[in-house]
């Protein structure tokens, strides 16, 4: 094993996540590892009662929002717009477990406490540091149903990363599950619902879960 093999494996175990690439819209069905039945992509407007097991769907942030989607990450990462799905995630679990934060502002927040690299990468520790305690993340080394279940079932909302057609690494957050799959905001694909991504966690590469402390 090469030292810049050793160098990257050293940096993905303590708790760095690179940012994502952006990428045109796509169709659920044809993201690696997804199931390949049919399944509907709305799940249910805000105003009605959120279904049994899903947790509150409070925001639904875009990462290419005018607001902030120039924004850069670290001091020479790419913009929100077009790597910024992890922080734009985070922010919308922060804000969904009772922290309101912007995606914009949470950048601004991790640069400042030095929680972003100077190439965009987030450290975990950086979420619960920018609220004052109030929120974490949990880092999995690993991505199962039951792992996911665990989240939901504590109130934390799973993050999880995917490939999309043609290789790039992208990370959504989730609200629940039923029979029908994951149910979603994605952050490059915002939709006055939540969109059903119709697979099981053998699609999914990585797990963090962001809830209250």
């Amino acid at each position: 094993m090469t030292w810049p093999t050793r160098i990257l494996m050293a940096i993905a175990a303590g708790g760095l996540l690179s940012a994502c690439g952006s990428m045109p819209d796509y169709d659920y069905d044809s993201v690696p590892g997804a199931r390949t039945q049919s399944a509907p992509r709305i799940v249910r407007p805000n105003m009605t009662p959120i279904p049994r097991g899903m947790l509150a769907d409070r925001v639904a942030f875009s990462q290419k929002d005018p607001r902030w989607g120039g924004d850069r990450l670290g001091r020479r990462g790419g913009s929100l717009a077009a790597e910024g799905c992890v922080v734009t995630s985070a922010a919308m679990a922060m804000t969904n477990s009772g922290y309101p934060i912007d995606p914009g502002e949470l950048n601004r927040r991790l640069l400042r406490s030095d929680n972003l690299t100077s190439s965009g990468l987030l450290k975990w520790k950086g979420i619960s540091e920018v609220s004052g305690g109030r929120v974490k993340a949990t880092f999995h080394d690993s991505v199962s149903d039951p792992l996911i279940q665990s989240c939901l079932a504590g109130g934390d909302y799973p993050l999880v990363r995917f490939y999309l057609p043609g290789g790039r690494s992208h990370w959504a957050m989730i609200l629940g599950r039923s029979p029908q799959g994951y149910h979603m905001r994605d952050p490059l694909r915002v939709s006055k619902t939540p969109l059903v991504f119709p697979r099981d966690s053998s699609g999914f590469k990585s797990l963090r879960c962001i809830g209250r402390a």
